[in-house]
């Protein structure tokens, strides 16, 4: 492992970083590749094998590796159908396997990259020098257990000063001009993201997490790199851990990303453990109001006091374990920092939290209700109702029950009595769920047309009409048609067959 001295200098954001020299530790993928043999392809032999559950390099690196095999896979066999985490490849194939718009011959070549080979320690392509390819299995996410998990087996806290990170040709491909799953990015906004996390020692996440564009369409024209591009994490602060996601624009309900969960991971650097006093831990907040936020922490016993930021600026400090920030837009997300501070003047890396202010402002009623009534419903339409964020639906009601809610300025109330009258009331709904005051009117039902007199209960007798109030003889029923049946005085709209 090859080491270099370097000096952290500076605030990357306000008081975030203390002045601290530390060793630069460098992953070294090369010098440990006589223990990760290759085959023709120039993937890892042991990729299907979930008996080999990290690829480690050193005391200092260790990549996750199958690490959802107790949900899919079967530890009593090496003959694996799926990988999950990282793999260690030499391929360099920047191939376009999906030039016919399918994903079909992608699996069985999928462990090239785009830039054509991995780097050296400055960035440099080289031809054949290892680099692993990343799966995110997001579908296996949890806590204690990522797929894209890297861990430092040393057991100390690193600060993350950056990684190498380049387009996997299956995403890359897909993004272009789809591949049977992925649609190509045309629209202004689309974007293919890894976003980098940190880890405390309890396994939970720390620092803010970095997000890294691999893909974007903007200003109608994509933006797509084949190169590797060195991403700083210093923002991280001291961590135990990192892992990464994937986030792309392209997505199916239910079933996730449809952009190919890839890409390739070059090189990385980390500085040796310093001792530093601790990052507050254990940030909760609570919203109390549409313009302040509680938020709570847990003591850091080398602490004199914490300074406390919103979005990245210094706003107040405190004694306590607790602050309330004030002062906040109605119903709007903030990040929120607790920065710990001895009694020397050290300060320790960020805790955040991330929460949003409460709206409380109802909005107001619909205004002009109007109603159409039939036989058995009755249209209604209104003029929208207004909010101070925004109108997410209405409410109907009928005789005081609810009876639909919709996003519309319309409704058909079906199911009614004819010649009958209800109490009709219309209600709007912001997007937090308040409610402004009903509207309401009392509507009639048309009665039955004329020559359709009620007849006794015992009556057995069954009379067919159609919707115009005009009798019909059973033989001349059109089937599939809807017509208004009596018997005895009991009367329905039915389809007749």
């Amino acid at each position: 492992m090859t080491k270099r001295i370097c000096v952290l200098v500076g605030m990357v954001l306000t008081g975030l970083f203390p002045l601290c020299a530390a060793d630069t530790i460098r992953l070294n993928m090369q010098e440990f590749l006589p223990d990760y043999p290759l085959d023709s392809d120039g993937k890892w032999v042991h990729t299907y094998n979930d008996y080999f559950p990290s690829i480690s390099f050193g005391e200092y690196f260790s990549f996750a590796h199958m690490k959802h095999f107790l949900y899919g896979g079967n530890p009593s066999t090496v003959d694996m159908v799926y990988w999950d985490g990282f793999t260690l490849c030499t391929n360099g194939d920047d191939t376009d396997w999906g030039y016919s718009g399918s994903s079909a011959f992608w699996p069985e070549h999928q462990w090239g990259c785009m830039a054509g080979g991995g780097i050296d320690s400055t960035g440099v392509l080289k031809k054949g020098a290892p680099y692993l390819v990343a799966y995110w299995g997001y579908n296996y996410e949890e806590e204690t257990m990522r797929s894209l998990q890297v861990d430092f087996p040393d057991g100390e806290t690193h600060r993350p000063l950056g990684v190498w990170v380049c387009n996997h040709p299956w995403a890359y491909y897909g993004i272009i001009h789809s591949d049977g799953f992925a649609h190509s990015f045309a629209d202004n906004g689309a974007a293919f993201q890894i976003i980098v996390h940190g880890l405390d020692e309890e396994g939970k996440e720390a620092g803010m997490p970095i997000a890294v564009t691999l893909a974007s369409f903007h200003d109608n024209q994509l933006d797509i790199s084949s190169d590797w591009q060195w991403v700083n994490l210093s923002s991280l602060g001291q961590v135990n851990g990192i892992y990464f996601t994937l986030e792309s624009s392209d997505m199916s309900q239910g079933l996730g990303m449809n952009t190919a969960a890839y890409f390739c991971l070059g090189g990385m650097e980390i500085l040796e453990h310093v001792d530093e006093i601790p990052r507050p831990a254990g940030l909760e907040a609570e919203p109390l109001d549409e313009h302040s936020v509680k938020v709570t922490w847990s003591r850091v016993y080398d602490a004199a006091y914490y300074r406390l930021y919103v979005d990245s600026v210094l706003v107040d400090s405190t004694t306590a374990t607790s602050f309330v920030f004030t002062g906040l837009e109605t119903y709007t997300s903030y990040r929120f920092f607790a920065q710990a501070v001895s009694a020397y003047g050290e300060s320790s890396d960020w805790g955040y939290v991330v929460a949003r202010t409460k709206d409380l402002t109802p909005p107001t009623p619909p205004t002009n209700l109007q109603a159409e009534p039939d036989l058995y419903k009755i249209r209604l339409t209104w003029d929208a109702g207004t909010d101070n964020i925004a109108v997410g639906r209405y409410g109907v009601y009928v005789d005081g029950k609810r009876y639909t809610r919709t996003k519309y300025t319309t409704c058909t109330v079906t199911g009614l009595a004819a010649g009958t009258t209800y109490t009709i009331e219309v209600d709007t709904w912001d997007t937090s769920d308040n409610t402004s005051e009903r509207v309401s009117m009392q509507v009639t039902t048309r009665a039955l047309p004329t020559g359709m007199e009620e007849t006794d209960d015992d009556s057995q007798q069954t009379i067919y009409y159609t919707l115009l109030g005009q009798p019909v003889s059973r033989s001349n029923i059109v089937p599939g048609q809807v017509y208004i049946v009596k018997t005895g005085n009991r009367t329905s709209k039915q389809i007749i067959y």
